[in-house]
């Protein structure tokens, strides 16, 4: 087992540094732009979904219901993730309609400052150096992507915190094998799958390759045990609702097949996919007519199939409006933006974006001597976007925002790597010899 030491006064001074930049960025935006919270700002990289306000305000009387009936009447659905509906549910129990949204979005504040101090404390772990947690951590405080998606009503904001707690837990707990990381760590790949159901694939694989690590480790049959056990637990609520809703088990969604056609279709519909209602004529016979649709498709046009797999990923990096017309942010109001934010915005997120996945993927190469110690973050890269790439990904941003923090870390090794004093970073050799 690895650890290393605790953080020191100047550490612990730098990670206080980056929360309050991250947290006064977004408060800056919240009250400059978003008239002080009260709406969801000039600029969209993620699209809300529309059934939110439904979900919410049935969910106050415990169902999660959508009007899916042939004559439109509600019905108890497993479409939808069900995590940020219950969680602003949570909040609508504790404040007035009237200002639940402006409460959602300074908790989103909270959290996206809180997103950028776990990578810190992620990024000086994973790679044992206080530069690359700080550069790390101030890369996300200043994510212009992360601090506009702060104004949305959505859930990027929320998984991308619950998957930066979940691999600063990862990094953690696979070298100390502590109990009590090992059980969190569990619990959040549970959080992040209910948040986004998209992400449950990374959560098992997340999980199994901690089962792996644990195995010749010392006390690693107690953290592989807690992790399961928080897993499972963690899911088993939704699980065995879904299963009295189905008579089958459903870890999070029932809309997979649907998702799954969406982007094996052979003439796509224009515009955005994640304003399109999650249809339901029955579930089995919805998902027998579906999988046999994709597998006719497949069979009858292999090449465009492919075709659709490449697109996939470009959308899921860009999203589609940048693939069509070269919009990276929905630009709702502009009026009362600051000038400098309403001229200079595209070349900002594009700058952004190209910095990002250039210095990221490069960094992600350069950490190969690290993979033991970050591994949870390697796996990210893979399979967070293989099921967008598998389905379809959507109009703006907001299926990679959650990635964008594991490319930030990267990027930042790869500026590291950089400065003088760094051949230790390269060797892949921590600063202290392993216990």
């Amino acid at each position: 087992m690895t650890e290393t030491q605790r953080l020191t006064w100047k550490e612990a001074l730098l990670l206080a540094m980056v929360v309050a930049v991250a947290a006064g960025a977004r408060a800056g935006y919240l009250a400059r732009c978003a008239d002080s919270a009260r709406n969801s700002g000039p600029l969209r990289v993620e699209m809300p979904p529309p059934e939110l306000d439904g979900l919410v305000a049935k969910l106050k009387n415990q169902r999660f219901v959508l009007p899916t009936g042939e004559d439109g009447a509600d019905e108890d659905t497993a479409a939808l993730s069900p995590g940020y509906p219950v969680v602003m549910a949570g909040v609508n129990r504790l404040v007035d309609d009237a200002v639940l949204p402006s409460t959602m979005r300074w908790l989103q504040c909270g959290l996206g400052a809180l997103t950028a101090g776990l990578y810190f404390l992620f990024a000086r772990r994973a790679f044992d150096s206080t530069p690359v947690a700080v550069l790390a951590g101030l890369l996300c405080a200043l994510h212009p992507f992360w601090i506009v998606d702060t104004a949305v009503l959505a859930d990027g904001v929320l998984a991308s915190f619950l998957l930066a707690f979940a691999l600063f837990l990862g990094a953690r707990a696979g070298q100390t094998m502590g109990p009590l990381a090992s059980l969190l760590y569990g619990l959040s790949l549970a959080a992040l799958a209910l948040v986004r159901a998209a992400l449950l694939p990374f959560a098992f694989v997340a999980l199994a390759w901690f089962l792996w690590r644990s195995r010749s480790l010392p006390r690693g049959w107690l953290a592989a045990l807690l992790a399961f056990l928080g897993f499972v637990n963690g899911l088993a609520p939704w699980t065995f609702r879904n299963w009295q809703l189905h008579g089958e088990p459903v870890p999070i969604v029932d809309s997979m097949y649907y998702h799954l056609w969406i982007g094996n279709r052979p003439a796509p519909v224009e515009g955005s996919n994640d304003n399109a209602p999650v249809r339901r004529p029955t579930r089995l016979e919805r998902d027998r007519e579906y999988s046999q649709r994709i597998r006719q498709e497949m069979s009858d046009h292999p090449a465009e199939t492919v075709r659709r797999r490449l697109l996939a990923g470009l959308h899921f990096l860009f999203g589609e409006r940048w693939i069509q017309s070269g919009v990276l942010a929905e630009a709702t109001d502009l009026a009362d933006a600051p000038d400098w934010l309403a001229g200079s915005y595209p070349v900002i997120l594009e700058t952004t974006l190209l910095g990002m996945l250039g210095l990221g993927l490069l960094g992600w190469r350069w950490t190969y001597g690290w993979r033991a110690r970050a591994m949870p973050s390697s796996l990210a890269m893979v399979w967070i976007p293989l099921p967008y790439v598998l389905s379809h990904a959507t109009t703006l941003s907001g299926a990679r925002l959650p990635l964008d923090g594991v490319l930030l870390t990267y990027a930042a090794f790869a500026l590291a790597c950089l400065l003088p004093g760094s051949a230790r970073l390269w060797k892949g050799e921590p600063s202290e010899p392993s216990a």
